[in-house]
């Protein structure tokens, strides 16, 4: 009676009808249970569905199928129909590495179930399919009833995002994600190299730390994207399994240190220099605790524990920015980016935050921009800064020396040896504020142009931006872009080029007036900020006529001429975009569509 209840029940259910598609996301579609306690065999699962104890999962809301950190176990179910022209061949992807058990129970027609296995528990070598997800194959007949239940369990974060692929389709999908990854682990190593190298030139324990908290969190990002039991420990269930939380607590661990002695004297300004002390302390106590004692538990402390650490670094970098510590700006930047992968991190496994690529990718993109914006060049500025620090100093002790002894050998040269140091300290400070003005300069323009740079023109846009908004008027930005500029240079060589570049930044300066900002924001793009340009027929026109102007001959050196071309885009603020970036976008987007049009009509 139960068995035909239990049909019925699922009968009713299947309205789902898989499609054709080389592509399906199930994860909405599934019915849930969560189960405390003993396990459940899949009779014991049947018999609560057919009492209806499953309940529908809320894709839209911030569950969904991400549980966050729970040891129940978790039952998804899903009832479905195959049309007459589907593909026989497909593959069930759990796309979270991480999960300790994942059970598939498959049944045609509600006939005998087919189980597979996969978890991280396994050794990689023994699940059902080669991948660094868990991966199940599904030989799928057309126009059949389908029951399928999937039981999972993990005492780490425990998220089920299901998608249903065809072969091909996933396989183009793993060289995309492959591609990014590897891309980033290449970015990591470099990185990790290059601070070994600076440890062993300058024996700065520092540089030792940082490269122990790069390693560390390189394991931590390979658990957590399934690469640890595919490529590192693929006979090792229990290295795979320990891998997310015990590399992110070791990362933390070291990560810690590195903060308390790269800010130097933050920490005991603020009174808070047994912080990060405590901090890395927690994180080693974490680790043991996920080694020796409880997964579970590790995996909630670690991210409680990163979220104060997140707070803790964010504040204290803060406090070094406002006190202009050198590197303090390039710290700031580089480490906010790496600890709001944290924070997004941390609550997506709390359940706080949904499941998607953002959030399951956060640690990872947060550490690929935190690698991104910490140069290369940051420990040869440091050692400059110091460089000229000392220099600068024994400068100053030489001058006074000179003036001591200048006194004491002669007061009536006195006045005549005082009024020599001045101009010569009043010289040096003229060629040094020269020379500030002159990086300054630099910094805000373009080396080979002369208009501004990127920086610059940020600086224009927040200007015109808060004017804008202020006076409640517009203003126009023009995306420009030379055609076949990569032709003339593979032509006429590169300084033809440079010569083009020049000569085109003229005419454009030429057709714009001191109000407006021209910037050349690399290779051959250059934006115009026009704050006194307020409708879509004014920017034609002046597209128009900056096209009539720049597309002239430009003679090079060796008497040649070339006529380039140049395509134009522009976007109205706050008309097309409110957002400073998304306006830049639209401009772009549209100069691209013009530089088509172009192509295709030559």
């Amino acid at each position: 009676m139960l068995s035909l209840i239990s049909f019925a029940h699922q009968a009713s259910a299947a309205n789902l009808i898989i499609s054709s598609q080389k592509q399906q996301s199930l994860s909405g579609h599934f019915s849930v249970y969560r189960h405390s306690g003993e396990p459940l065999t899949l009779e014991e699962a049947r018999a609560l569905d057919a009492e209806q104890a499953f309940q529908p999962s809320q894709a839209d809301s911030v569950a969904g199928t991400n549980f966050g950190l729970t040891r129940d176990e978790i039952w998804l179910r899903l009832h479905f129909s195959t049309p007459a022209d589907l593909p026989e061949r497909w593959l069930l992807e759990v796309a979270h590495a991480s999960l300790d058990r994942v059970d598939l129970y498959i049944s045609e027609d509600n006939q005998v179930y087919q189980e597979q296995q996969s978890g991280d528990l396994l050794p990689f070598s023994e699940q059902p399919f080669q991948h660094r997800h868990h991966v199940f194959e599904l030989a799928l007949q057309p126009s059949q009833d389908y029951s399928l239940y999937l039981r999972v369990a993990s005492e780490g974060t425990l998220s089920v995002p299901v998608t249903l692929w065809q072969p091909d389709a996933l396989w183009q999908q793993d060289q995309l994600s492959y591609s990014l990854l590897s891309a980033y682990y290449g970015l990591l190593v470099a990185l990790l190299i290059y601070n070994l190298f600076l440890y062993l030139s300058l024996r700065d324990p520092l540089y030792l730390t940082y490269v122990a908290f790069i390693s560390a969190l390189a394991v931590g990002q390979a658990g957590l994207a399934g690469f640890s039991g595919q490529f590192l420990w693929p006979d090792n269930a229990y290295l795979t399994n320990l891998s997310p939380t015990g590399g992110v607590a070791l990362a933390g661990f070291f990560g810690a240190l590195f903060v308390r002695g790269f800010l130097g004297d933050t920490p005991r300004r603020l009174r808070l220099n047994w912080l990060m002390p405590l901090i890395s302390a927690g994180y080693a106590t974490v680790f043991l605790t996920a080694v020796f004692w409880s997964y579970y538990f590790a995996a909630v402390a670690v991210n409680l524990l990163s979220l104060v650490f997140v707070i803790s670094a964010l504040v204290m970098g803060a406090v070094s920015f406002y006190y202009r510590q050198p590197g303090a700006r390039y710290f700031v930047l580089a480490w906010v980016a790496l600890l709001t992968g944290v924070l997004v991190i941390s609550l997506h496994n709390l359940g706080v935050l949904p499941s998607n690529f953002l959030t399951s990718n956060a640690l990872l993109v947060g550490s690929a921009l935190e690698m991104l914006l910490l140069a290369l060049a940051l420990a040869d500025r440091i050692n400059a800064i110091q460089k000229a620090r000392d220099e600068a100093q024994a400068q100053s002790i030489k001058l006074r020396q000179e003036m001591v002894e200048a006194l004491e050998e002669k007061e009536r040269h006195l006045e005549r040896r005082v009024v020599e140091r001045t101009e010569a300290l009043e010289k040096a400070n003229q060629e040094l504020q020269k020379s500030h003005q002159l990086l300054e300069y630099q910094a805000n323009h373009d080396a080979l142009t002369g208009l501004a740079n990127r920086k610059l023109l940020e600086l224009h846009f927040t200007k015109a931006q808060k004017q804008a908004d202020q006076e409640a008027s517009s203003f126009t930005v023009i995306v420009a872009d030379l055609d076949q500029f990569k032709q003339i240079n593979d032509t006429w060589g590169h300084l033809a080029g440079d010569d083009i570049l020049i000569a085109l930044a003229r005419r454009l300066q030429a057709s714009v007036t001191p109000r407006d900002t021209l910037a050349r924001i690399g290779g051959d793009e250059f934006i115009i900020l026009l704050p006194g340009l307020h409708d879509h027929q004014a920017a034609a026109n002046f597209c128009q006529q900056l096209l009539d102007k720049v597309i002239k001959p430009v003679f090079l050196r060796e008497g040649e001429q070339i006529t380039p071309g140049i395509s134009l885009g522009y976007a109205i603020y706050p008309d097309d975009a409110a957002d400073i970036e998304q306006l830049v976008n639209l401009a772009d987007k549209a100069m691209y569509q013009n530089k088509l049009k172009s192509i295709q009509k030559f």
